[in-house]
């Protein structure tokens, strides 16, 4: 039976039973070949096109494909692609082909477009496709996903009439998409991937509130160079709730210093609906922290930026005014400092009169000022510098901090020299801690736990004697204190030996690094760090990369005992150690 045919006899069959059936019993019509047209009947189980007259759902989830290349007469009343867990089904509506999902009164099947029940689900709109329906989810397995827009030209077309809720994967292909719906919600385990390819692109259209979460991923493509300026409307609605939890930019072309992508709302008389979710390409400020000196600078990249207010903060006190050269102590063309003055916790200044540029070649260096703060909790971090700035059109916009120099952790570091293999652990913080046990793993095997590679702890009967060595291999090595426990105060160390297989020898820097405090059962995981030891100072006890008189008092506290100070790395601190730190005293790295 040929479509008109079909379509005459479900009206006359309608007309029939209307005074005595009030509705059709609902049924699933379920897609049966691999790939094919969806207006061939016979690729459908009932030899049919499912039909909203019938009150029937189409169900693709044989792992086949439906294509749709025209203009789609018999209207379902449901789509599922991907029914039960571990079905696949996709649908394709290619240039040409319209086909709408339509609600008939006192039907059982609702008019929407399941992308993934519980399988996984793949709709793909071409452009010069449409679909329409009352309402769209994209949920399933992982890897469902909605596909809109293409290379070509025509417009891919998508109406929902309710609401759509996006999980799980979807991309907007450049600037020849139409989707609308009454309500978007962007679900926390969805990546909206905005796929760039002109100087506009595709907002997702919702008529009333989008709620937005989960992943931001960008690519640019078709030779798209973006530029500071640049900017591209992702989603358009009356009001924005929410923020994307991250932004993928692993795809997306690297930019020149204090250069940032960013996604943000924008009210714009533009916008359809009022408000655009906007990605755009920044020029911020950057404030530079020379983590050893401690020295600042605000500088910008190829763009300048015109200033008039600036705040430096930290709520751990990381600040030390002692050493701010503010732009007023340098006679800046009236900046004036914050009538509060300076602390540890805040520095500020503003200018009251036009506003001052900065430039890539003329940064503004504020002497300096960083400290890392005392830590009142083992293991948090410490580095919490927020830079913020005004422009004289009253935007308040956050800055980014870049710290420059070796990072000095509020943890146990496992220092890892990838030339040589040479390893030891340290005490980086300034609170003491004890310890009985440590390991360190490497999936790849790249350890060496052979005798005159790894030097354990047991092997040097140090740090209080009685650790036991637990099985070698070059996944693990590990070491456990049966009895006791190993202080280790501000700034102890300990050698290990030439335990990492370097990469110029076939290993792979993928070590991990975890202690066990005295009473817990669960590991806690320390930091790994490759970085060169040779270059390294014997006498810097609080490895800032200098020696000075905060190495001494160090030493002070650890002489006599055998942790921290120990520079000759003999396994106890005494006169040695304090020879090597006059040695060296007042050198920097």
């Amino acid at each position: 039976m040929n479509i008109q045919l079909r379509s005459a006899f479900v009206f006359s069959m309608l007309f029939a039973v209307l005074l005595t059936r009030p509705v059709w019993a609902q049924s699933t019509i379920n897609w049966i070949v691999p790939n094919g047209s969806w207006t061939e009947g016979s690729n459908w189980d009932s030899g049919f096109v499912p039909d909203t007259f019938l009150d029937e759902i189409a169900n693709i989830s044989n792992a086949g494909t439906a294509e749709v290349d025209s203009d789609v007469f018999e209207q379902p009343g449901q789509i599922i692609l991907g029914q039960l867990a571990g079905e696949t089904g996709t649908l394709n509506i290619a240039n040409g082909g319209q086909l709408a999902v339509a609600y008939t009164a006192n039907n059982i099947s609702s008019a929407s477009v399941d992308i993934g029940q519980a399988g996984t689900g793949h709709l793909i709109v071409e452009p010069g496709g449409s679909l329409a329906a009352r309402t769209l989810n994209l949920a399933g397995e992982q890897g469902s996903s909605l596909t809109l827009g293409g290379a070509t030209g025509g417009a891919a077309t998508v109406t929902i009439a309710w609401g759509a809720t996006l999980g799980r994967q979807v991309r907007i292909i450049g600037p020849n998409v139409n989707f609308s719906t009454q309500t978007l919600t962007i679900q926390a385990q969805n990546t909206l991937t905005a796929q760039i390819t002109a100087a506009t692109h595709s907002p997702l259209k919702s008529t009333n509130l989008a709620s937005i979460d989960g992943t931001l991923r960008v690519e640019f493509t078709n030779g798209m160079a973006p530029t500071v300026g640049n900017s591209w409307n992702l989603i358009d609605a009356p009001a924005i709730s929410g923020q994307f939890a991250s932004i993928d930019l692993s795809a997306a072309p690297g930019l020149p210093f204090g250069q940032v992508y960013q996604f943000g709302s924008v009210s714009d008389p533009a916008s359809v609906h009022g408000v655009f979710g906007r990605l755009s390409v920044d020029q911020l400020l950057v404030l530079t922290v020379n983590r050893g000196s401690g020295a600042m600078s605000i500088a910008t990249g190829p763009v300048p930026v015109h200033i008039d207010v600036y705040s430096i903060s930290s709520a751990l006190g990381g600040l030390n005014p002692s050493g701010w050269s503010s732009l007023q102590d340098q006679g800046v063309s009236d900046w004036r400092e914050s009538p509060q003055g300076g602390s540890i916790h805040r520095l500020s200044e503003l200018k009251p009169t036009s506003s001052t540029t900065v430039n890539a070649a003329a940064p503004l260096e504020l002497g300096n000022v960083f400290q890392l703060p005392s830590a009142s909790e083992f293991g948090t971090e410490l580095e919490d510098i927020i830079f913020e700035y005004c422009t004289p059109e009253g935007q308040v916009t956050q800055g980014l901090v870049n710290y420059i120099g070796d990072k000095q952790y509020n943890n146990l570091v496992l220092l890892v020299d990838p030339d040589t293999g040479a390893a030891r652990f340290e005490n980086q913080s300034n609170l003491s801690v004890s310890i009985d046990g440590y390991k360190i793993s490497s999936s790849s095997g790249s350890l060496l736990p052979d005798n005159g590679n790894w030097l354990s702890l047991d092997d040097q009967n140090v740090a209080g004697g009685d650790w036991r060595e637990s099985n070698p291999t070059t996944h693990i090595l590990a070491e456990l204190k049966p009895t006791g426990e190993t202080l280790l105060n501000g700034g102890a160390m300990f050698n290990l030996g030439i335990p990492f297989l370097t990469t110029a020898s076939g290993g792979s820097e993928d070590l991990t690094f975890e202690y066990l405090f005295p009473g817990e059962t669960a590991m806690r995981d320390g930091v790994v760090v490759y970085r060169s030891l040779a270059a390294s100072l014997m006498a810097d006890f609080n490895e800032d990369r200098r020696v000075d008189h905060a190495d001494l008092a160090v030493w002070k506290t650890s002489f006599g005992s055998n942790t921290g100070g120990d520079a000759d790395g003999d396994g106890d601190t005494d006169g040695e150690d304090f020879l090597v730190w006059q040695q060296e005293f007042g050198t920097d790295l």
